[in-house]
């Protein structure tokens, strides 16, 4: 069937091929002229850029059949193009996009999940801790661990990284939504990385926790907020009180050194 495809003329009435910049927006014209519309790659860079139905090219948050894509927002020489497999901040969070360009809606960053790993050590097979519970992998318990005798470390990061992504990012997300507050992405993995050691109950009730949500950001308060939480049968244990300020160093400054 025929359809209608837009062109343009210079002004000696040769067609016009190529980029093609029209007041505020920026067009591609095929080699016959035609303006191009959806997902593009260009010839020259191979990159992909998304032009809508009236051929504009877009930039920034683009959502197509139920996926997240991000376009460059600047004038860096590849306005417009798709970001993909890479890890980048955005406002001031972190995002992963894959080979194809979609968004993988993690709520925590690999940094995070690393910084978790250094401190609760790998093993492969099931042991029983200092208070008798059943641990496998990176510090896992519970159901997450039912039925599984042994776990390579990739097994084990993979079971970490989903049980985080499910039982304590969205509880503490859901939460700080509520109350309409913005965390970056430091400050919520180390807000995560605590509640995977104390729970999220834990955290939540927390003087930290209220501190943060009224917008202290104080750094002698806040780290001795997070210290707080190193204390055992009344008596603080040295490796929860590194983690504790580990963590606040996370949240205050971005620095996401572990257990080294």
């Amino acid at each position: 069937m025929s359809k209608w495809c837009w062109c343009l003329e210079d002004e000696n009435g040769q067609l016009v091929t190529g980029w093609t910049q029209i007041g505020d927006y920026w067009y591609y014209l095929k080699p016959n002229g035609a303006m191009t519309t959806g997902w593009f790659q260009d010839p020259n860079s191979s990159k992909w850029y998304y032009l809508n139905s009236n051929g504009q090219m877009q930039t920034g948050w683009l959502k197509d059949n139920n996926k997240w894509y991000y376009l460059e927002p600047s004038s860096t020489g590849y306005k417009g193009s798709m970001y993909q497999s890479c890890t980048t901040t955005i406002e001031d969070k972190q995002y992963t996009f894959d080979s194809k360009g979609v968004w993988q809606d993690s709520l925590v960053s690999d940094s995070c999940i690393d910084f978790i790993k250094s401190w609760e050590g790998f093993s492969a097979t099931p042991y029983y801790d200092e208070v008798g519970v059943k641990t496998l992998g990176y510090g896992m318990t519970g159901e997450e661990i039912e039925g599984n005798s042994s776990v390579t470390e990739e097994e084990a990061t993979n079971m970490l990284k989903d049980w985080i992504e499910r039982k304590y990012a969205p509880v503490i997300k859901q939460d700080l939504d509520s109350r309409n507050i913005s965390l970056t992405q430091n400050q919520f993995d180390a807000l995560v990385s605590m509640a995977y050691n104390v729970g999220t109950t834990g955290v939540l009730g927390s003087t930290l926790y209220r501190n943060i949500c009224n917008g202290v950001r104080d750094s002698a308060t806040i780290t001795a907020n997070f210290q707080a939480w190193s204390m055992a049968g009344g008596k603080r244990l040295e490796g929860l009180y590194k983690r504790r300020t580990k963590e606040a160093n996370m949240f205050l400054n971005a620095d996401y050194t572990g257990n080294c």
